[in-house]
């Protein structure tokens, strides 16, 4: 090897040396001192060993700061590059802290924006590692990256639906890269580091803290309470996801018997329909192992979302929970159920909607909320919907419930219901007060109220009775099958197999317009 080679590569031994203390070891004490990992650290922890190869490592800040002392700028502050993920190809992008607060510069953003279309034509997944002060100010003033923001804006924008889009907030996350976070697919935060804001005054104590992002805005889709725990859950997670839109998850070979009955659910729903019970226990029984990871568990929990396997399949579900709100469909839960079941049907994913609720509630508060137009899109969305779907009706789906969660001619593969369904247009109980409302005043005067009031109330409730509905199979509310509960778990399982290579078509149209 001639001297003239031996001199670029000491080059870039010296490069590579430079890009693995960032910052310095200053800043490296410091972030751990923080509790975060290194961007690097962050890299090394999510992806499989040895497996990442680093793109633009050479790239450094070419501005002169406002600082008087110059900072290092390895990489601009941006590690990325490609690695492997349980042996699946990935794009990977970290935000370096410790290179001037992990602002985005000039160069940096527009590496990530690279690295975005090479994930979206290479069609591999892409997860970005936040953690950034914001955008990066130069000497005159003013954020030098503004034309290469929007081009990784347009890139994200450009490739969603066709790879899975994951951001991990592990750090501050403001300025423009706060709306780069929300156009992901999945968001995870770091309970205690990581922190939200796209900008203006901070004026609570609680506002953009991941907190917040799950219970309040509803943006964060899992909380950790370390990188660490937050990195696991991203390999989690992908683990529910196919490489792009053209495949399907990969199934596992099962370790849960396919033909399982659960005498359990017998007793999970109470007698009284006055009562409640948690849908959790439900999907603790049925799904394989007992195993549901769940999304957005803080936002909205009358709706239950996340991924289960039912014999090795990967599976969507969104399903009413009776114990919060009495499973009702107001706002939060509709904007929660548009955007998981969008995602199911770009990636081939089976939805299993389980229902049980009162439906859309009425009067003035929600429809200040936009409670019609918000549940609009959920009609909308499941209308557009060609991926495998099997709804489960277990008590009560009245009104717009009936449509809204698959359980009538919306296109659903196979409606299952247990015998204790009841298909009304509304509440039974409401229908009598308004109907029978004279009578039931004046027997209340005679003290005959709860005799009239039961008279009335259980041949109507009979009237609306699966068992009774039943009869007719297409004519008004109905189902596939009533089944015995206990053979809940049976009747998915054959249901998701027969429902694998099905084939729906739309109307040919250029694309379609939501409601607002």
């Amino acid at each position: 090897m001639g001297d003239w080679m031996d001199s670029y590569l000491k080059r870039l031994v010296k490069n590579r040396e430079e890009n693995q203390t960032g910052g310095g070891k200053e800043r490296i004490e410091i972030q751990h001192g923080l509790g975060k990992l290194t961007a690097r650290e962050r890299i090394d922890r999510l992806v499989d060993p040895g497996s990442f190869e680093e793109f633009g490592s050479l790239v450094r800040d070419p501005y002169t700061r406002l600082a008087k002392t110059p900072k290092p700028s390895p990489s601009d502050g941006v590690v990325m590059g490609m690695a492997k993920i349980k042996n699946r190809p990935v794009m990977v992008y970290s935000l370096d802290f410790t290179v001037m607060s992990g602002s985005i510069g000039d160069q940096g953003v527009w590496k990530i924006a690279e690295l975005v279309q090479m994930a979206g034509q290479e069609q591999v997944p892409l997860i970005g590692l936040i953690d950034s002060a914001g955008s990066r100010l130069t000497f005159k003033g003013g954020f030098a990256g503004l034309n290469g923001m929007g081009r990784l804006v347009r890139n994200y924008c450009l490739y969603s639906g066709v790879i899975p889009q994951i951001t991990l907030i592990l750090g501050p996350c403001t300025g423009p890269m706060a709306q780069v976070a929300a156009l992901s697919d999945f968001l995870i935060m770091n309970r205690k580091t990581g922190f939200w804001w796209l900008g203006g005054e901070v004026e609570s104590k609680e506002a953009g803290t991941a907190e917040f992002h799950m219970t309040q805005s509803g943006q964060c889709d899992l909380l950790a309470d370390s990188d660490e725990e937050a990195l696991d859950s991203a390999r989690q997670l992908l683990d529910f996801m196919p490489q792009n839109c053209w495949g399907k998850p990969a199934a596992v070979q099962p370790t849960d018997d396919p033909q399982r009955t659960e005498e359990e659910l017998l007793e999970v729903m109470p007698n009284n329909p006055k009562f409640t019970y948690d849908m959790h226990e439900v999907l603790n029984l049925i799904t394989d192992n007992g195993e549901f990871f769940e999304l957005k568990e803080g936002f909205a929990p009358n709706l239950i979302i996340g991924f289960a396997r039912f014999d090795g399949l990967v599976t969507g579900i969104a399903a009413s929970n009776p114990d919060e709100l009495s499973g009702i469909m107001e706002p939060d839960s509709s904007d929660k159920y548009d955007k998981f079941m969008m995602f199911l049907d770009t990636f081939n994913i089976p939805l299993l909607t389980i229902s049980d609720t009162t439906a859309y509630p009425p009067g003035d508060k929600w429809e200040r909320m936009g409670v019609i137009r918000h549940g609009a899109k959920n009609l909308h969305g499941y209308s557009h919907l060609t991926n495998p779907k099997v709804t489960l009706v277990l008590r009560r789906s009245y009104g717009g419930s009936n449509i809204t969660m698959g359980c009538s001619k919306m296109g659903p593969d196979f409606i299952f219901g247990w015998p204790t369904v009841e298909f009304a247009p509304t509440g039974p109980e409401s229908i009598v007060q308004a109907v029978f409302h004279k009578e039931l005043a004046k027997a209340k005067e005679e003290g005959k109220y709860e005799e009239l009031y039961n008279a009335l109330l259980i041949p109507l409730k009979e009237q609306f009775s699966v068992m009774n509905m039943g009869r007719a199979f297409t004519t008004y509310y109905t189902v596939h099958e009533v089944i015995d509960p206990r053979e809940t778990r049976i009747n998915i399982i054959n249901a998701l197999h027969a429902s694998e290579n099905k084939i729906e078509e739309l109307p040919d149209k250029k694309r379609f317009i939501k409601p607002a």
